[in-house]
């Protein structure tokens, strides 16, 4: 499940969630807590969500539908305070709610944030679907784009001096603005599961699939630093660098590019590909289109490729590798299988 764009009334919806709340355990608990330590700015809206799961568990067990947690959020939202809100529910008839009660508890939870919450929750999520990519303006006027079946989260707002911070699930290529308040730098700084990458002015990409986190510096400079949980190590990164941190391995390996361009040639709807194994291939079109590929023949895994091929027309790029490579590839509902030319 995807929860980095839900809102309060999402996750007091959902089922993992509302267990974790309910009767909690070592699988709800460790997930939800590593959950919080990685998006930390979603940390005031699970707590809003939790205290919905509670007072709707006051007068029943059953699970609440999501229609009931979203007119009582919307009644919030709307400042509805004087009557009573009459809500169906599926184990009863009808229950009531003082709103006032709710308000209460939110208002409190509020004054317990320091005031903080208004601002907070506040933010902006950009999700591309399977073999779609979106070029972002963000605030300050840098650039990023996201590749397919990617998210990008950050704060709406960016006050002026402020560190500016955006949230990444999935690859993008940022094209950074340097901006400076009273002659000081001001840090952008790119948080993924693993580490964060602050950086000044620069142009990079990043990708976090296949259970690992890589950054591929094109130009300026970047610090990279793993997060506690990976073991807090931190490197400076200069242009051609090329940094993967393994979550398996829990190793951080480094390599130079000679062509760190190649990385990110996907923002112009193709793939340089240098001696890239059809194996490797097979793994992007599954990223980026969803599909799942198989081989007829293990040893078709193995054959490589150089060149440039296009990535804006599944049909196109399916074509392109059976005229280079001497293959077949059938197309059946949502796979691919490889097979010899005949």
């Amino acid at each position: 499940m995807n929860y980095l764009s839900f809102e309060p009334e999402d996750f007091a919806a959902d089922a993992f969630f509302i267990r974790w709340v309910r009767e909690p355990d070592e699988e709800t608990e460790t997930y939800w807590q590593d959950w919080l330590q990685t998006y930390p700015y979603k940390v005031q809206d699970v707590a809003l969500a939790r205290q919905l799961v509670l007072l709707l568990a006051t007068d029943t067990d059953a699970d609440p539908s999501e229609s009931t947690i979203r007119t009582m959020w919307q009644c919030i939202q709307d400042g509805k305070q004087s009557d009573p809100v009459i809500i169906e529910h599926p184990a009863r008839r009808s229950w009531f709610f003082g709103i006032s009660r709710v308000a209460a508890v939110v208002a409190l939870l509020v004054l317990a944030a320091g005031g903080f919450y208004g601002w907070q929750r506040r933010t902006v999520t950009y999700e591309t679907a399977y073999g779609e990519s979106q070029r972002i303006k963000l605030p300050d006027g840098s650039f990023v784009d996201l590749n397919a079946h990617s998210i990008l989260t950050m704060r709406a707002n960016w006050p002026d001096g402020a560190s500016r911070e955006v949230w990444l699930d999935g690859e993008a290529f940022f094209t950074v603005s340097k901006k400076q308040q009273q002659g000081r730098p001001i840090k952008f700084t790119v948080h993924t599961s693993d580490l964060d990458i602050n950086v000044k002015g620069t142009q990079f990409d990043v990708s976090t699939r296949k259970q690992q986190t890589k950054v591929v510096l094109s130009e300026g400079s970047i610090q990279l630093r793993l997060n506690e949980r990976s073991g807090n190590q931190s490197l400076q990164m200069k242009p051609g660098d090329a940094v993967v941190f393994s979550k398996e391995k829990q190793r951080l390996a480094v390599d130079h590019l000679a062509n760190p361009q190649a990385s990110h040639s996907w923002t112009s709807s193709r793939w340089t590909l240098d001696d890239t194994s059809l194996g490797e291939v097979a793994t992007m079109i599954e990223e980026a289109y969803g599909l799942t590929v198989t081989f007829q023949q293990d040893s078709l895994a193995s054959k490589h490729i150089n060149g440039v091929i296009p990535t804006d027309n599944l049909t196109d790029l399916l074509s392109a590798l059976e005229s280079i490579l001497a293959i077949k590839i059938d197309k059946q509902d949502e796979k691919l299988v490889v097979r010899p030319a005949p």
